[in-house]
């Protein structure tokens, strides 16, 4: 087969995926229809793909509007974002290294709490509210989300726990519309 008639091989099957896309396309439901189509590389033909360094994995984790922290198997912090420094108090320099029950846990609630952190590290999810405490001592609820964090391998190597104080919630939950607004529209002051 010559250069030619490749190159019109080519072009035939790409004109049929063309077709095939737009057949498609009629058949799903307008709401989930693509309105933007991804750039194609001219070169390799390929769709491209964004792609996120790792250091901008660290400021999307960081720019969450959630206490972020990451544990190892043994309860040791290995990460922690700018919201767990407001929430708990503690900046990631104090934090990163120490057992999260000691760092964050009322004594009468350890057990508990270690329950919990046994159960992710055999897999399970753990969503809830719980008590703790920030570096002053004082203690107050969260409503927490901790996750089992596998390696590429499928290796449970750690626990992802996302964490939102309890009274922020509450703030938001009995929000009222502002009467010079649209009744669509609310306020929150955090």
């Amino acid at each position: 087969m010559d250069e030619e008639e490749l190159l019109k091989k080519v072009r035939a099957l790409e004109e049929g995926q063309a077709e095939l896309r737009r057949q498609v396309s009629k058949l799903r439901p307008p709401e989930r229809r693509r309105t933007l189509r991804q750039p194609i590389c001219s070169s390799s033909r390929r769709r491209l793909r964004p792609t996120l360094s790792h250091r901008h994995h660290l400021m999307v984790l960081n720019c969450l509007g959630q206490a972020v922290h990451v544990l190892d198997p043994q309860g040791k912090v290995l990460y922690w974002n700018r919201c767990a420094e407001l929430l708990y108090g503690y900046p990631a320099s104090e934090a990163i290294g120490q057992n999260v029950t000691k760092l964050l846990v009322h004594h009468s609630d350890i057990v508990a709490a270690s329950s919990i952190i046994g159960d992710i590290f055999t897999g399970k999810r753990w969503r809830g509210k719980f008590p703790v405490k920030n570096k002053s001592g004082e203690r107050f609820s969260i409503v927490t989300d901790g996750t089992p964090l596998y390696d590429e391998d499928g290796t449970l190597i750690g626990l992802i726990c996302l964490s939102e104080d309890t009274r922020t919630l509450e703030a938001i939950l009995t929000l009222q519309p502002k009467e010079d607004y649209n009744a669509n529209k609310y306020y929150v002051i955090v």
